[in-house]
């Protein structure tokens, strides 16, 4: 501290904290004690009011249900995600969310090209090999080995050729060779030296060429104008011939014959076949006309002569023409032949000379025998044509059989594998069910395990039951019971219990048992009303209301209700499914709708039953040293018990096998408030009083 005033302030907070206190403790024992006062007035004066009293109660028959109590939900059992097993692009997508599908029907597949395309190369490998396989399996044919035994009949000829050099036959045809060959160079040595220096008659020749082209040039020309003058006059007479055709107006044709253009003439074969059809075939022309006609036709087709004379004249004056170039060309060509034709035509000499020197070593080689070398190779290629036709006659080897068969089985797999590849292209539905979402579009590309669709059977909904450990020991399959779902608690469920899993889920320390249980839907109901029935009965509270309180989930209270009212005989005698109207309650258990996924509720299970059986109160019962009593008389000498054997329990009521019969009274001890304000008293039994059965009572069902 850095000074007594701080001291002295925290001194004062001290005893200030210390005055609240003890006030606040004494407002707290003045409160308690005011309490205690007035407990203990009002409690003297509340037994004062207090009596004890005997209520009667006839025995009488009724069903007791030993219920169990659970909570669950909703669950779809076949719901799947369904992928692809390769990637790819999203070709087409058949379904859309909401849809229904039978098993196998196809649902999407995608872009599959070039997986088609890897398949097909691989079919094609695989006959392939299987094609080579059958080669080898049928080698060697007879064709292989003849032609083996050819290439060995050929070494041989071939070998005794060589040994046999030279024959007259090789030497006649080197000499001929060597013949041709010095032909061949004489003549070629002639054309280089008629190049270089030409002939006198060479070139006498070419000028009588030259004089004979000149000649028929101009006799061409000549014959040519001839013609020319012939075309003029067969011209003229072919207008003048017009003119007396077109004079005579019954004569055909006249539109194409006398229009006065000339221009056009001479006619084409089209118009004179019309002028002779006419005068000669269809009509009866006079002498005259037909004179004229002729007329007409014959000067046209000697026109029409003229002018091909004059093309004929005229392509022989352009022949003559060309024919005297050409000579003229050839003479320059003979005085001055070119240096190229000069060096061609050297040439050729030359290889003509090497030619022949050629033929003429071959022939000195053939004379002096064959080469020792070459005798060596023959028979070397020999016992090499040999050794394969002894390798064709045995046939394929077994390593390159077992071989071609191994390449078979791989590209076999390879196919597979791409037809495998290819068939992950295609998604199918695994069961039937109902499309419940799509996770990609078309054109989009997916990967291989992806989630495509979810595909989900509404009609597999199931319930998980949660149940705790006291619950699973005391739980079988095959029990029946009731779902009321919290989003719809007016219509109840009817359930049955199909697999029990021991091992537990842990969570938090708190260790629970999953249980599954099937809906039971439609009029499948009605055949096992039987052994359902002790459970609906016990609901419906055939012993009374008290019943319902904490057993039935809040809104099934007033179907199980009208169900006790409207059943024939009421539901403690058994359900009458004879007499069932259209608006009986038991009529909303047989709804064909399953309830959505994930619903919670509350399930009640049917775990033991009796029906028909007496039943009383199990306030009624006292137990004394393990004896089972009810009071039967209250009369003024005293109270008087009998002792009974008790069954079943379901808290409320107990199930009386011996000691007692329907119809039999018993007395039921209550403590009763007596009120001031009148004569009525309010009963309450020794259970409600004491918050518990009475004196050796049957214990409450703990735990359920």
């Amino acid at each position: 501290m850095d000074n007594s005033e701080d001291i002295d302030q925290i001194i004062n907070q001290s005893q200030n904290k210390f005055g609240k206190k003890f006030i606040f403790g004494f407002s707290i024992l003045f409160l308690l004690i005011i309490i205690y006062l007035a407990w203990f007035l009002f409690g003297n004066s509340k037994e004062s009011s207090q009596e004890i009293v005997y209520i009667e109660h006839v025995v009488a028959r009724g069903t007791i249900a030993d219920l169990l109590i659970a909570s669950g939900s909703t669950e779809i059992d076949k719901k799947i995600n369904l992928s692809f097993g390769t990637n790819g692009e999203i070709l087409k997508v058949n379904v859309k969310e909401g849809d229904q599908v039978k098993k196998d029907q196809l649902l999407a597949e995608l872009n599959s090209y070039d997986l088609q395309n890897a398949l097909e190369r691989s079919k094609i490998q695989l006959e392939k090999l299987k094609i080579q396989l059958e080669k080898l399996e049928a080698y060697p044919s007879q064709e292989e080995i003849k032609s083996t035994q050819y290439l060995v009949s050929q070494a041989e000829n071939n070998l005794k050729q060589l040994k046999d050099l030279p024959s007259d036959e090789q030497l006649k045809a080197a000499e001929e060779l060597v013949s041709l060959a010095e032909a061949n160079y004489i003549l070629a040595k002639k054309n280089y030296n008629e190049l270089i220096n030409p002939t006198e008659s060479q070139i006498s020749n070419i000028e009588k060429l030259i004089v004979q082209a000149e000649y028929t040039s101009s006799n061409a020309n000549l014959q040519l104008d001839n013609s020319k003058i012939n075309q003029e006059a067969k011209k003229i007479v072919l207008i003048e011939t017009i003119n007396t055709y077109c004079d005579n107006e019954n004569l055909p044709n006249r539109e194409d014959v006398c229009n006065g253009d000339f221009t056009k003439i001479p006619f084409s074969k089209s118009v004179t076949d019309a002028i002779i059809d006419k005068i000669f075939t269809c009509c009866n022309a006079i002498p005259t006309e037909m004179d004229l006609s002729k007329t007409l036709i014959t000067a046209n087709s000697n026109y029409s002569s003229s002018i091909e004379q004059v093309t004929v004249y005229q392509d022989q004056i352009d022949s003559s023409s060309a024919s005297l170039i050409d000579v003229q060309i050839t003479k320059e060509k003979l005085l001055n032949p070119s240096q190229e034709d000069i060096d061609r035509l050297s040439k050729l000499e030359t290889q003509a000379e090497e030619n022949l020197d050629r033929r003429l070593l071959s022939l000195e080689d053939i004379k002096s025998g064959t080469d020792p070398d070459e005798i060596v190779l023959a028979e070397e290629n020999l016992k090499k044509t040999q050794l394969s036709l002894e390798n064709v006659k045995k046939g394929t080897d077994e390593k390159d059989l077992s071989s071609q068969q191994n390449d078979i089985s791989i590209q076999q797999y390879l196919v597979s594998q791409a037809e495998e590849n290819l068939s992950k292209t295609k998604l199918f539905a695994s069961f039937e069910g109902q499309i419940s979402s799509i996770n990609f579009k078309e054109g989009e590309f997916i990967g291989s395990g992806q989630s495509f669709v979810t595909l989900t059977d509404p009609l597999s909904t199931q319930m998980n039951i949660v149940a705790s450990e006291a619950e699973f020991i005391e739980m079988e399959e095959g029990m029946y019971g009731i779902v009321a779902l919290d989003s719809m608690p007016e219509s109840p469920l009817i359930i049955q219990v199909t697999s029990i899993l021991e091992v537990p889920n842990v969570q938090q320390g708190v260790v629970t048992y999953p249980v599954t249980a099937r809906f039971i839907q439609g009029f499948e109901i009605i055949t096992v009303i039987g052994n359902f029935a002790p459970l609906l009965e016990s609901l419906a509270g055939s012993m009374g209301g008290g019943m319902l309180e904490g057993m039935i989930p809040a809104g099934m209270e007033g179907r199980m209700s009208a169900m006790r009212e409207r059943t024939s005989g009421g539901m403690g005698r058994g359900i009458n499914l004879n007499n069932l109207s259209t608006d009986s309650p038991l009529l909303s258990f047989l709804s064909n709708e399953l309830p959505a996924e994930g619903m919670n509720g509350t399930v009640t299970l049917l775990q033991k039953s009796v029906q028909d059986v007496l039943i009383i109160p199990s306030t009624a019962i006292v137990l004394e040293k393990g004896i089972a009593k009810v009071i039967t008389s209250t009369n003024p000498s005293g109270i008087e018990y009998k002792e009974v054997k008790t069954g079943l329990t379901d808290g409320k009521n107990t199930e009386i096998i011996n000691g007692l019969l329907e119809g039999d009274s018993i007395f039921i001890k209550t403590i009763a408030d007596i009120k001031s304000t009148n004569d009525d008293k309010e009963m309450k039994s020794i259970d409600e009083l004491t918050e518990g059965p009475p004196r050796g009572g049957p214990p409450p069902r703990g735990g359920r």
